[in-house]
Parts: structure tokens; sequence; C-alpha cells
């Protein structure tokens, strides 16, 4: 990938989420100040990123330009962070759902994902390296 490429992707991939997301706000409840409010939101982060990126690491790390190895084993270490919250959190509203009579099952489903793909992670990168 590119240089240009790489120092752009965040900022696209931003701005296509915030579009999709006001359109699908706009039609759901025909509201354009949500959606643009939702625009505003993403549309904000993407320009604080592009306009900090230069001056902070940390802003440079979140817009997906890796420095160094110092670097990047903080951002796999934030990544493997974040797996472990989003799956605890994913037991823990099975557990309530499934307590109160709720839905369980869309927890159920992604929680089963999550575990999934952390197993063929492991065997993949078993395999690879």
């Amino acid at each position: 990938m590119t240089n240009r490429v790489r120092r752009w992707s965040t900022a696209a991939i931003g701005v296509a989420i915030a579009i999709v997301i006001a359109v699908v706000e706009i039609r759901r409840y025909g509201s354009a100040f949500d959606g643009a409010l939702d625009v505003a939101i993403i549309g904000g982060y993407v320009v604080a990123l592009l306009v900090l990126r230069s001056r902070s690491e940390t802003a440079g790390v979140l817009a997906g330009e890796i420095l160094d190895e110092r670097w990047q084993l903080i951002n796999q270490r934030a990544l493997a962070l974040t797996g472990q919250l989003i799956a605890a959190v994913l037991v823990a509203a099975f557990i309530v759902a499934d307590a109160t009579g709720g839905n369980a099952g869309p927890y159920a489903w992604t929680a089963a994902l999550v575990g999934a793909t952390y197993l063929g992670g492991i065997l993949w990168y078993r395999w690879r390296m």
C-alpha cells in the first residue's frame, strides 16, 4: 500500500461510515438533523486525527500510521485488551439477558463469533509463523 493511500485511508473510511450511518438515520427516523449530527461527530473525529497525527504519535497510531516496533506492540496490546473486554461484556450481557428473560440470542451468536475468530486466529498464525 502506498504511503499516500495509507495516509488517507482512515479519513476515507471514516467519511464512508459517516455517510452510511447518516443515510440509515434519515431513512429510519426521517431526521436530517440527526443524520447531520452523526456526520459531524464522525467527521470531527476524522478531522481531529488528520490534524493531530503529525503532532501526536498516539493520533498517528489511531489514524493507522504505526511508527516503530514500540508503537506496533502498543497497538497489538490495545487490540488484545479490546478483544478481551468485548468478550467479557458479551458474556455478561448474555447472562443478564438470559436471567431477566430477554433475548440472549444476539449476545450468544456474537460471543460465539468472537470465540471462533480467536480460535481461527490462533490456528492461522500458528500455521503461518
